[in-house]
């Protein structure tokens, strides 16, 4: 049998014109890309917690993927296609016959670039949509022309998904500056939004972050899913917040307490429970007697020895006892790694820099997911 592709005539009555059906090409490759991304996403397991809260960004995130996945070079294509279409000379005729002398290859003949076969190359387009950089060795050929592709395509993909909220790197201003920008960047996002709640608390998380030797991203991720985004404050009698963004009970506390409704988790079974909680003057006391917790208490030892790793950090938390939610760790690290807390970063980046603070590197990443917390401590 011999495959001869024979181009596509756009409009019989017209000479082919180079330009448009380039253009053509690269639009038929865009559609194919987005509907490649749409496969992979839809054979994911999705979003960790709340998946239908952050559709609207996913969406935005995978035409941004898919763009990034076919400008410059691209998925290479355009170019077959627009040689279907008449763009370029036609390829020769594949020649498909089979010769009977010839001998069958092995079972464990080495058959070519492992990477490239649809098994393979699917598992790597899921570890890229899901922001991971590299498959599995039993999935990767190391050496295949496929790195080479993923690598010059997450180039132009990070700093594109950083504009969203995905991970990438900003500046933020030194210690002097830092806290007017958190509350101006709060006052731009709106305080009752939780891009506002992550701004207006980020610089004494930076603080209590540096003295814990641990990601400040860890502790605003813990404070959302204590208060969901500030949302569920524990209140006073008056109806004033306690400013308990840990959910720390009062247990051998000396201070000013609130009794306030709690979820438990026992034998597996959530449960609602009053309790006595902490209250403080301000969310620097709060961050402050957070600090005292965990530094003073051995059980949180692991936690502090986790270092920039939020995984890490929650997980030890959620062994220590912190909190009796089975899916605490899993919660705070999504929140971390999230979109929100991502946009939140980048708009203090951003009022920093217009009013041209002295800025320092720091990492932010890009999953979203406000929970619930069940206390603790």
């Amino acid at each position: 049998m011999r495959i001869a592709p024979t181009p596509i005539e756009l409009a019989p009555g017209q000479r082919p014109d180079a330009g448009r059906i380039d253009d053509a090409a690269r639009q038929f490759e865009g559609v194919f890309a987005q509907m490649l991304i749409k496969s992979m996403r839809d054979a994911s397991f999705g979003d960790a917690l709340f998946p239908g809260e952050n559709q609207l960004y996913r969406d935005l995130y995978d035409q941004k993927l898919a763009k990034s996945l076919t400008d410059g070079p691209g998925l290479g294509l355009a170019k077959t296609i627009a040689r279907q279409l008449g763009g370029t000379q036609a390829a020769p005729a594949l020649d498909t016959r089979l010769d009977p002398s010839a001998p069958l290859p092995s079972a464990d003949a080495d058959t070519g670039d492992r990477s490239l076969l649809p098994e393979t190359l699917g598992a790597r387009t899921l570890d890229l949509i899901a922001g991971r950089t590299a498959a599995s060795a039993e999935t990767a050929n190391p050496a295949s022309p496929m790195d080479g592709f993923i690598d010059r395509l997450l180039a132009r993909v990070q700093p594109a998904a950083s504009a969203a909220g995905a991970a990438a790197t900003a500046l933020v201003p030194g210690a002097a500056a830092l806290e007017s920008a958190s509350r101006a960047a709060a006052d731009r996002l709106g305080t009752r939004t939780p891009e506002g709640f992550v701004a207006s608390i980020w610089s004494h998380a930076q603080s209590a972050a540096r003295e814990l030797g641990v990601d400040a991203r860890a502790l605003v991720a813990q404070a959302a899913l204590e208060t969901g985004w500030g949302r569920r404050m524990i209140r006073q009698g008056d109806g004033g917040t306690a400013h308990n963004l840990f959910g720390i009970k009062a247990t051998g506390w000396q201070g000013e307490r609130v009794t306030a409704t709690t979820h438990e988790y026992r034998n597996g079974v959530r449960r609602d429970e009053r309790a006595q909680f902490r209250a403080y003057a301000s969310p620097a006391e709060s961050f402050a007697d957070y600090v005292r917790l965990l530094k003073q208490n051995p059980r949180y030892r692991q936690a502090l020895e986790s270092g920039g790793d939020v995984r890490r950090f929650a997980s030890a938390l959620q062994q220590a006892g912190y909190a009796t939610d089975p899916r605490y760790a899993d919660k705070i690290s999504a929140i971390a790694n999230g979109p929100t807390l991502g946009r939140a970063l980048s708009t203090i980046a951003e009022v920093a820099r217009e009013a041209g603070d002295a800025v320092q590197p720091f990492r932010f990443a890009g999953a979203d997911a406000p929970g619930q917390a069940f206390s603790r401590r």
